[in-house]
């Protein structure tokens, strides 16, 4: 989801029945302060808490902001609480571009060689990378120099590796004599499109050609809700979230 109405005030809310567990709820904006308001638990009862508050940046994870009935006898005398477990926890997604940046964790002395990242790279095979950070960075030698800042074509062996091969003439890299990986280096995808004379190029002769896509994930504003706030199974909830227009940092005021 994405901020309608961005430097404008927004409210929204939202109602619903507890099942005494945590609960990460979705949001339509990037919150600035949201209040959760246990209907069932508005009584004089003492030690109820109706009411549990997060602030954007300024509530730690797990805490929760909370009033509660102190006083059987008198409804509206109430006790501040910092709850230090089981209340809020931001849950907001990164959304963006999906990265085709990758981290190193290790290239093969081999023929062909092979190198392997961190994480799935989510390549595919003929797509073009570059090798950087590699050789010596200044502070200590990473090794397979003669790998850094070449592009190659790539042949995808599985989810976190591939083996790397000459863009020009289609030849595997014989990297048995480079000097031993040692740590770290970076490979980022440089193009999407796999080759220029596809699909005559195998393995896509006969099975049509799907390039890795653009994809942007949107921000998704989430918040999670501990049992400490979430209250009892059956408990009725009202839910205010806010936005302020702008929000100025006075810093810290002095005398």
């Amino acid at each position: 989801m994405s901020d309608l109405f961005k430097g404008q005030t927004m409210t929204e809310s939202y109602q619903f029945i507890s099942a005494g567990t945590a609960h990460t709820f979705t949001f339509s904006f990037d919150a600035d302060k949201v209040v959760f308001t246990n209907l069932t638990k508005w009584t004089a009862t003492a030690g109820k808490s109706p009411i549990s508050v997060w602030y954007k940046g300024q509530t730690t994870a797990a805490h929760a902001f909370q009033q509660q009935v102190i006083d059987s006898a008198a409804a509206q005398s109430f006790n501040f609480l910092d709850t230090q477990t089981n209340g809020f926890t931001n849950a907001d997604t990164s959304g963006g571009v999906t990265s085709y940046r990758k981290v190193i964790s290790g290239v093969s002395a081999a023929d062909p060689c092979v190198v392997t990242t961190s994480t799935a790279h989510g390549y595919q095979t003929n797509q073009q990378v570059i090798i950087t950070d590699l050789g010596d960075v200044g502070v200590s030698n990473r090794g397979m120099e003669q790998l850094n800042n070449n592009t190659y074509g790539i042949t995808v062996i599985n989810s976190t590796t591939f083996s790397l091969y000459d863009v020009i003439t289609g030849i595997p890299i014989d990297s048995t004599s480079y000097t031993t990986y040692v740590t770290g280096g970076s490979v980022n995808m440089i193009s999407r499109v796999i080759s220029l004379n596809n699909p005559q190029q195998s393995p896509y002769a006969v099975i049509p050609y799907s390039p890795t896509t653009f994809i942007y994930e949107p921000i998704e504003y989430k918040l999670t809700a501990g049992t400490s706030v979430m209250g009892s199974d059956g408990d009725n909830f009202l839910i205010e979230v806010f936005k302020a227009g702008e929000v100025t940092d006075l810093g810290d005021l002095l005398v």
